[in-house]
């Protein structure tokens, strides 16, 4: 017997993290010692301590770090939360859980997110089981509850199969459901970056790579994911004295008894459960499937016997005229297993068993031999009830090979553990005080093989413990019958045994190693099926004869019906009541059951006969998601010819989803389903990735999209407001995101910063289908844009030229004679010559001693950034150049890239830098709004390549972006490149910069287009012309201004007085320095200094100026709405908090009062500061405390109704 594990590097469903090294932190003054690696929620838990979580489960390695329940701090730094759920433990940690503050932060972020939850609590199906609901009660959050934030409900928020219900208004956006399916590599789930953040399926859950295992009810922390209850038609059959029959699973006994109170893996509940049922009603019958579990434990032996036989010899040994032959025999109990197959792998169905699953046998043989023979009943006047662990036995009770000969279902309903358990309390029975009494005579009976049946591995023993017997008339050769090596909670298990002095029936299988394999869950089932597919094709057997798989970690006591909660320790403690039972019977061999023998002699005759191939066997079908209603090949007509670009890397995403939508003008469902093919993806995945972006409609718009300029303070102050007005009117046009027009000829799309509206505001961008450019028309007014409109009709044919440019550039009179970069042309020949030259390490030096540092706002040293790329060894590293330009109001990166001599500077600053870290590929991320300079940009990298031929052997690329603001974001870049959604990095660890591990997670330099814009001078001039605050600087000024400007400046003790006395600025009495994100500041502050620090401007470059006229109330609502629009959503106190700030500000402005708890939000908007994972959350807290000042200020009847400040 040979015995070996593969893919051994966890079980199923624990989080990785774990070493076997042991470290010793304090918690609450606790010394505890933990492994190394293990998430800090864990440490705490086993301390003993109470800390609450909601979007984290142990059991998934990605789960976490979205609600900031969890929040705890250091004794060493008291007052900063720490996220226990993302945070691995460190040796010498000193954590305090109860802080008064980390409280206070915790029961605002619950509160935030139950903001979006209907309280419907009484009706829920959750109701009593419901971690929301207990921690709302244990946190107390009615004191500081939002409910007035709840949106309106949306037209998709409800889908439902055969087996689950989904709700999204109940859903809190913890995002555990997602994480579950991506572990069991179904990915039928994604984020949708939509208000409420929507978790979705790709069409309905029905028609995607959803298998309806349930594992995502298991873990759902409300009712927003539940099975479908069949309860109610079960009841009503009992109460019109219907005839009814039940059926048990083997894993429900030892699971059920968690439903009444006691403990997981304590007792066994099963004649228990026959007297609570009888207590229903006089007309039952309950009989038990491990009857037909040693049923089919016959009946798939046999089906193994012959197909080795037939690959052995040739020759046919028992039977089964209609069976296949393929090698290896897979199991077919488990019906998420069966469509997974069905969908993934249709080309492998002849490798499957034909066995029905033992509920499909027991329903067949209830319905066509029990009532006909055995109680001389109409099988119509009967009620077939399973009581399974699984959801998905409710979808395949539905398959039409499940029916009897007159059409009638063999399985009526399906119950769960939990639908069990719920309906004998609606009756008032109490399981746990029940008496036990037998279950009906006639196949009820089990021995020990079926019962493990519960169990990953369960079916693959039973059928050893048979075959091995059958074939070499005797048992295996293991202790007690325990096959230990096919045990376990590894994903994937293989194992084998020797066949010796065998029968002489079967003298072909002397010396034979019968190899066997079993996987649990979709994702180790994949990685089985890829080596037997493998193996197939190449015409090489597979390295097995038999494979188990089940879908739920564990098998069925894993199941998605069973219990909650459910963990690996919970799933243990009942495996091991399972084997207990096993032990306990007094027969442990399924042939040894006398039902079964009795069957066969008077009814079946012989294993694969044909009374066997009538009722026990079935055939399956693909069900392959390109097959199914949601394809439809005429509109994936044409991506053939975009696919063959492109190698099927994830990478080229994006840029395929932009030429197809260049093509089509949307993106359709077959055209996701065949990319996702090309790259290996799930559609799910790609249409999550999707919602993430603003310019891709998933459903068929009109020929031109016609997009608007909102949150730009220069168009909203110059008639933006009125000319959205004026579309709308005369347009008959409601929504203003995705609404169309009466005429049918644009469909109109809102969004926050168009880039070149600057020149002549307001301004809108069009795009037509079939073009690869986009069309751009400024001064826009409501009396001429009928005018406007109507030439949009006349398709152009060339690319378009941009809007003029009315920008005045000019220079700091307070510079002096100081090195101006933007009048001076660099010689890009000679500094890049000179910069390789000179060789990396004095590349570096020069740029530390430039005093550089990062023009997107952060203002990181570029030349500590340099370095430490440089000093990171990797076979691979990146150099990105941000050009996602999407902070309103900022146009410095515009002006740069239009003029031909500066945008060839910016390649040979990124090609110097490539040279100097040693890097390969560079790519520019451009904002998707300056896609007409792509042309130009590409003409541009071939003219630097051919001037500098020490470039000449790098590989530029331009990637476009797709509108979200938080796409400016570094890790978030990152993402889009690599074919995700353009979000931060949540597990980014704090002292892991990207210059360690960035793109494609390999050491990489991201600088925005200004800092690279300036290395050919740095390297030309020499440091000695930048240092001591003679860098310069490009400040892009806009509103109440007579023109736009970009001002060159050094930041050497300049303020904003300085700028506005050197533009000539009137009556300006207010400024938003630094974009969308920063507080408004007053006169007061004027002589605070431009910088990258603490107490200074922050220099990013965008200057807005405000004149006594100007609304400021109306500025800073629109600066909160912005906020909450262009949220990531990956955190609650910037998600929800965003969105109840806007509201809250929006009512005291409208109202002079506001019905918001105004001291909790201040509370949230101090927890989005000092807990968010991007720079968009921690921004909050002083926007929304500087509005809150502002009206307090400006007018006083707010200050009685705001208590902020107490």
């Amino acid at each position: 017997m040979i015995s070996r594990l593969i893919a051994k590097k966890a079980p199923l469903f624990l989080r990785t993290f774990a070493t076997s090294e042991m470290i010793s932190l304090k918690i609450d003054g606790k010394i505890i010692s933990v492994p190394k690696g293990i998430m800090l929620a864990d440490a705490i838990k086993k301390a003993g301590a109470n800390v609450p979580t909601m979007c984290y489960h142990p059991d998934l390695p990605t789960s976490g770090g979205i609600c900031r329940v969890c929040l705890v701090e250091s004794a060493k730094s008291p007052g900063y939360p720490i996220i226990s759920c993302r945070t691995p433990v460190e040796e010498g940690m000193e954590i305090v859980t109860q802080g008064s503050k980390m409280k206070e932060y915790r029961q605002a972020n619950l509160a935030l997110m139950l903001s979006r939850h209907p309280n419907a609590c009484l009706s829920c199906t959750s109701n009593t089981n419901c971690k929301t609901q207990e921690l709302s009660a244990n946190m107390n959050i009615g004191q500081c509850g939002f409910a007035n934030a709840t949106p309106p409900k949306n037209d998709d928020s409800y889908d439902m199969t055969t087996a689950i219900e989904r709700d999204n208004d109940k859903c809190i956006n913890c995002d555990i459901c997602v994480h579950t399916c991506s572990l069991q590599g179904l990915n039928a789930l994604g984020f949708y970056n939509e208000e409420g953040h929507a978790v979705k399926s790709m069409g309905t859950l029905d028609v995607s790579e959803c298998i309806q295992c349930g594992q995502c009810i298991n873990r759902c922390p409300t009712g927003a994911i539940t099975e479908k209850s069949e309860i109610r038609p079960v009841l009503d059959a009992i109460n019109i004295q219907q005839r009814l029959v039940f059926q048990m699973a083997p894993s429900i006994r030892v699971a059920v008894a968690e439903e009444f109170g006691i403990k997981p893996g304590e007792k066994i509940l099963k004649n228990e459960i026959a007297t609570a049922l009888r207590k229903l009603g006089s007309n039952v019958f309950v009989l038990d499937t491990n009857f037909s579990a040693d049923l089919t434990i016959i009946e798939e032996g046999h089906e193994l016997i012959e197909r080795l036989y037939r690959n052995v010899t040739g020759k046919k040994l028992l039977g089964g005229d209609h069976m296949p032959i393929d090698l290896p025999m897979l199991t077919s109990c488990c019906p998420g297993w069966i469509m997974f197959i069905e969908k993934n792998y249709p080309d492998l169905l002849n490798n499957l068993s034909t066995c029905k699953s033992p509920q499909g046998m027991l329903g067949a043989l209830i319905k066509g031999y029990w009532a006909k023979n055995i109680k001389k009943m109409d099988p119509k006047d009967i009620v077939s009830v399973s009581i399974m662990p699984c959801t998905a036995k409710k979808a395949e009770k539905e398959r039409p090979q499940l029916r009897g000969d007159e059409g009638y279902k063999d399985v009526d309903y399906i119950l769960t553990t939990r639908e069990l358990a719920k309906m004998l309390k609606q009756s008032n029975i109490d399981l746990a005080k029940m008496e036990p009494t037998p279950f009906d005579k006639v196949m009820s009976e089990g021995t020990g093989a079926a019962v493990i049946f519960g169990v990953t591995g369960g079916v693959m023993e039973a059928a050893l413990r048979t075959a091995n017997e059958v074939i070499t008339g005797r048992e295996v050769p293991f202790k007690n019958l325990n096959i230990e090596a096919v045990r376990g909670m590894e994903g994937i298990r293989e194992a084998g045994i020797k066949l010796e002095n065998v029968l002489d029936k079967y003298k072909a299988f002397e010396g034979v190693t019968v190899k066997v394999a079993i996987a649990h869950g979709p994702n180790n089932a994949r990685k089985v099926m890829d080596i037997i597919k493998q193996a197939k094709e190449s015409g090489k057997p597979a390295p097995w004869h038999f494979v188990e798989v089940m879908a739920c970690p564990g098998g069925c006591i894993g199941g998605g019906g069973q219990p909650k909660p459910t963990n690996l320790e919970i799933r243990q403690a009942r495996t091991q009541l399972t084997f207990k039972e096993d032990m306990d019977l007094p027969l442990r061999k399924s042939h040894d059951n006398p039902e079964i023998k009795a069957i066969y002699e008077n009814y079946l005759k012989e294993p694969l006969g044909h009374n066997s191939h009538h009722y026990l066997h079935t055939t399956y079908s693909s069900q392959k998601v390109r097959d199914m209603n949601l394809y439809n090949a005429n509109e994936a007509a044409g991506l053939d010819e975009i696919l063959a670009k492109y190698p099927k890397e994830k990478e080229y995403l994006m840029p395929i989803i932009i030429e197809e939508h260049d093509k089509k003008g949307y993106i359709s469902d077959p055209s996701i389903v065949k990319i996702s093919e090309h790259l290996g993806m799930y559609p799910a995945q790609i249409e999550s990735i999707l919602s993430s972006y603003h310019y891709f409609p998933r459903e068929h718009t009109i020929a031109i999209l016609m997009s608007i300029c909102v949150h730009c303070h220069n168009c909203m102050m110059k008639g933006q407001g009125r000319l959205l007005k004026t579309i709308q009117e005369t347009y008959d046009i409601h929504e203003t995101h995705g609404g169309v027009a009466k005429d049918g000829s644009f469909t109109l799309h809102t969004l926050n910063w168009l880039g070149y509206c600057v020149n002549d505001a307001p301004a809108m961008m069009i795009k037509r289908k079939g073009t690869n450019y986009v069309e751009t028309f400024t001064g826009l007014l409501g009396d001429n844009i009928d005018q406007r409109l109507k030439s949009l009709k006349n398709l152009k044919k060339e690319l378009p030229k941009w809007p003029k440019n009315n920008i005045r550039e000019m220079k700091s009179q307070r510079n002096g004679n100081s090195y101006s970069c933007m009048n001076t042309q660099a010689p890009i020949a000679e500094a890049t010559k000179k910069a390789v030259s000179m060789g990396p390490e004095k590349v570096i030096e020069e740029v530390f001693k430039s005093n550089l540092v990062g023009r997107g706002g952060a203002g990181f040293r570029t030349g500590k950034k340099w370095e430490s790329a440089y000093k990171t060894p990797a076979s691979d590293k990146y150099v990105v150049c941000n050009a996602d330009e999407g902070l309103p109001s900022t146009y410095k990166d515009w002006c740069l890239l239009n003029n031909e001599a500066k945008r060839k500077e910016v390649f040979t600053g990124m090609g110097i830098c490539a040279k100097t870290i040693g890097a390969k590929r560079c790519f520019m991320y451009l904002r998707y709004e300056y896609r007409n300079l792509v042309p130009a940009l590409e003409q541009s990298i071939k003219d630097v390549q051919s001037t500098c031929p020490e470039l000449a052997d790098l590989k530029y690329e331009i990637r476009l972006g797709g509108g979200p603001y938080v796409a400016g974001e570094e890790n978030a870049q990152f993402e889009s490149i690599e074919g995700r959604a353009p979000l931060p990095r949540k597990d980014r660890p704090g002292n892991i910069f990207p210059t360690m591990e960035g793109l494609f997670h390999k050491p990489t330099v991201i600088n925005n287009v200004e800092t690279f814009f300036a290395i050919p001078h740095i390297i030309q001039q020499g440091s000695q012309s930048f240092g001591e605050g003679k860098m310069p600087k490009l400040l892009s000024v806009t509103g109440d201004v007579d023109e736009p400007i970009l001002i060159e400046t050094n930041l050497n003790n300049y303020s904003l007085n300085h700028l506005l006395q050197e533009i000539s600025a009137k009556d300006i009495v207010a400024a938003e320095i630094g974009g969308c994100t920063e507080p408004i500041i007053f006169g007061s502050k004027f002589d605070t200094l431009f910088g990258f620090g603490r107490g200074t401007l922050n220099a990013v470059g965008s200057v807005v100026l405000f004149n006594s006229s100007c609304d400021l109330g109306k500025i800073y609502e629109n600066k909160l709405k912005f906020m909450a629009e262009e949220s990531c959503k990956q955190c609650v106190p910037c998600r929800d908090g965003s969105y109840i700030f806007h509201r809250a500000f929006k009512e005291l402005r409208d109202t002079g009062k506001s019905s918001y708890n105004m001291r909790a939000l201040a509370v949230a908007s101090e927890s989005a500061a000092r807990s968010s994972i991007c720079a968009h959350g921690k921004a909050l807290e002083s926007l929304f405390k500087s509005a809150c000042d502002f009206m307090n200020k400006t007018k006083p009847i707010y200050q009685p109704h705001s208590t902020y400040h107490q």
